[in-house]
């Protein structure tokens, strides 16, 4: 475990980046990307910035933009433009627009964009293209505004662990993830304040 001790202990669980941006007087997505770059080791996707600007825009206009940048750093590492096909096959870029723009049947297993949205499990009876999905700002706004209210309401304060699997096990272990994530991104923002 990371020791976060250096960052102040009464700041709200989702609210960490929104402190530091506070304390700094820095735009919360400016804080969002800088965090995000640490974890990456600057390597975010040149041809990919504009996305990525509004995917850190999207996700400081929600409630907890700790947890999409969570979320995006174990299931992306912030790339906007990618998929996982199957669970196997991994496509970026313009590979990965031009499989989805070929088309998905709705029951094909595709993890789509920066939060890795399934196709099957929650896209393919959305009313919306797989394309849309690899937009950073379209993927926070669905699953804050679809998947979320789903997941809440069947599974509670576990709906991190529905999000990534209803098996109990595999559900556990991403929460952990989920869980270290966070971890690190307090020791992160504590070297910004």
């Amino acid at each position: 475990m990371i020791p976060i001790d250096a960052f102040p202990s009464h700041v709200l669980e989702g609210q960490a980046i929104n402190f530091v941006s506070k304390e700094r007087k820095i735009p919360c997505h400016s804080i969002f990307l800088a965090a995000a770059g640490k974890v990456t080791s600057q390597k975010l996707p040149p041809d990919e910035r504009i996305e990525i600007l509004d995917f850190a825009k999207a996700a400081c206009r929600t409630k907890n933009p700790d947890i999409i940048w969570q979320i995006a750093h174990v299931e992306s590492s912030f790339k906007i433009k990618v998929i996982l096909v199957e669970g196997k096959k991994i496509l970026t870029g313009k590979n990965a627009e031009v499989f989805l723009k070929n088309g998905l049947p709705k029951d094909k297993n595709v993890d789509i964009g920066p939060l890795q949205i399934n196709w099957r499990a929650n896209g393919a009876r959305s009313g919306f293209e797989p394309i849309e999905f690899m937009s950073g700002d379209f993927s926070v706004n669905f699953l804050s505004n679809k998947i979320l209210k789903g997941y809440v309401k069947s599974c509670g304060n576990n709906w991190i662990n529905c999000y990534h699997s209803y098996n109990e096990d595999r559900g556990r272990s991403y929460r952990l993830k989920i869980q270290s994530s966070g971890l690190r991104l307090r020791k992160i923002l504590s070297e910004f304040l």
